[in-house]
């Protein structure tokens, strides 16, 4: 195969463990935002590609994969940014050349997708894009300014509405560990005003919809990383950490009976893997804490944890 024969892919290449078996087609590159966290603009200069590479790209996927393509995850950091009639035309080839295609999602921050019509949203739903990746990282407005994620918890209440309506499904991150150690009060607010965001977008219904953790890591070169090493921030240890989910997971408490939220706290950054249903596994998974809690060898030691 030539190198014309190839997919392009912008590297490196960051997409949600669930998406492992997905056609993964470059859509943007890098980010618009800059959170204080993230690695993304510091390796990428930000684009929305041309729609005839992103069809190019597509053609390959078609001759490679003979259209036996369910599942599509578009990169990059928020590529719904791309203007709403860019992702009518991608989703309607996809669509086209890929007969079995099932689900279309990306990344997504929630002031592109609040900039989206409900209508539009419907629209690019009933095309199949079906999933949301948004990084809610906290619920706690003080923290989310700190980290510059230029959005609020009011905004994460109107995003999820909206998706929800337009029978998108949710999957939202949060972040352990993002106001450092030795701040209580902070990491106090941040999982209780976490959990009070859950609490307050969990839908009436049985739909299933994902809520996920990761615990910060300090790649090089990025805010937090500059103010770790000028003796501004402290990271939490393990159990500062855990202290802090098992904090959030206390504090979930849907009105509704029927809720069916997936809920994962096992990505590679993590400290101990956990997995459930919330509420309805939530003493199982308090339980599992403790675990972590009173056997601190069982722990994911910090060279094996990844982002």
């Amino acid at each position: 195969m030539s190198s014309q024969d190839n997919i392009y892919y912008c590297h490196p290449i960051f997409r949600p463990p669930s998406e492992a078996n997905s056609l993964l087609i470059q859509l943007t590159e890098g980010c618009t935002y800059k959170c204080s966290f993230c690695v993304s603009n510091l390796r990428k200069n930000f684009k929305i590609r041309a729609f005839n590479d992103v069809k190019k790209d597509l053609e390959i996927a078609r001759k490679i994969y003979r259209g036996e393509i369910k599942r599509i995850f578009f990169l990059d950091g928020n590529a719904m940014v791309t203007p709403f009639q860019e992702l009518i035309k991608i989703l309607d080839y996809a669509n086209k050349i890929f007969p079995y295609l099932e689900r279309c999602s990306v990344y997504a921050h929630s002031k592109d997708i609040l900039k989206k019509t409900s209508s539009q949203l419907e629209e690019l739903s009933t095309l199949g894009l079906k999933m949301l990746y948004v990084g809610f990282e906290t619920g706690n407005n003080e923290l989310l300014e700190s980290i510059n994620k230029q959005t609020t918890k009011d905004d994460y209440i109107k995003t999820t509405q909206k998706l929800f309506k337009a029978h998108i499904t949710l999957s939202a991150t949060f972040i352990n560990g993002l106001g450092g150690s030795g701040n209580q009060e902070l990491s106090k607010n941040h999982a209780i005003e976490s959990a009070d965001l859950v609490n307050k977008i969990c839908p009436n219904d049985d739909r299933k919809w994902y809520i996920a953790f990761l615990s910060l890591m300090i790649p090089s070169g990025t805010e937090i990383s500059k103010r770790k090493k000028a003796g501004k921030f402290i990271e939490m240890t393990p159990k500062e950490i855990l202290d802090e989910l098992k904090l959030f997971i206390q504090n979930i408490n849907f009105k509704n009976p029927n809720a069916n939220c997936i809920f994962r706290a096992n990505h590679a950054s993590n400290y101990l893997p956990i997995k459930g249903i919330l509420e309805k596994d939530k003493e199982i998974i308090l339980k599992t804490i403790e675990f972590g809690l009173s056997h601190k060898n069982n722990l994911r030691p910090d060279y094996y944890r990844r982002l």
